[in-house]
């Protein structure tokens, strides 16, 4: 189970105050600033908050200066040892609903997590639903799938089916292959005119606390 680097809700106050100095075109606040704004016990305690979102990639620290604290964009929070994914809406994970690509923002995984697909061409997508719970895989859970690969017999899969999209387990019938469900509340779903496979997943993300 792995959890997206969020900061926490003080974490994200201290982050929001910086962003709004950058809106004003001020310069980024000293520590002091923060910790007077923040009422903190002394600026050590804005200093570690920094450092905090700094290690989560949200802000870069120049040594040396005063009001030396930059703000990340999303591609510069990408690293060697990391890959910034699109985030693709939501899909079914009970039974299918109306395809949706809409880009609703990126998710920053660590290339460990990923194994040989850490240059594939990969995509995220949010579960709705509890059709896929025997294989771990919970409503509000996101799923990361490789676009690109070839998909085999017990993978579990973004797919979409009779221009319906949806997660589960590919398996076969009949010589033909079907969408199996993690969960003996729902049908095995056959296609009556399409099944295209949009991705397999290979990393799953949830969020803790």
């Amino acid at each position: 189970m792995f959890s997206m680097k969020e900061p926490t809700q003080r974490q994200g106050e201290v982050l929001e105050f910086i962003r709004g100095a950058a809106a004003r075109g001020d310069s980024a606040p000293t520590y002091r600033e923060i910790s007077k704004k923040f009422d903190f016990n002394s600026p050590k305690a804005a200093y570690d908050h920094v450092v905090a979102l700094e290690r989560k990639g949200l802000v870069r620290r120049q040594r040396g200066k005063s009001r030396g604290i930059k703000l990340m964009s999303l591609n510069e929070t990408a690293s060697e040892s990391t890959v910034l994914i699109p985030v693709l809406g939501n899909v079914a994970a009970g039974g299918s609903v109306e395809q949706t690509q809409e880009l609703e923002g990126q998710v920053q995984i660590d290339r460990a997590l990923l194994g040989r697909a850490d240059k594939a061409e990969l995509f995220a997508v949010h579960v709705r639903g509890d059709s896929m719970t025997g294989c771990g895989i919970f409503d509000g859970d996101l799923v990361v799938a490789e676009s690109k690969a070839n998909p085999r017999h017990g993978d579990v899969v973004v797919a979409l089916i009779d221009k319906e999209s949806t997660v589960k387990t590919l398996d076969e019938k009949d010589g033909h292959f079907v969408l199996k469900p993690e969960n003996p509340r729902y049908p095995v779903l056959v296609p009556s005119t399409e099944l295209v496979i949009q991705g397999v997943v290979r990393v799953l993300v949830r969020r803790v606390g």
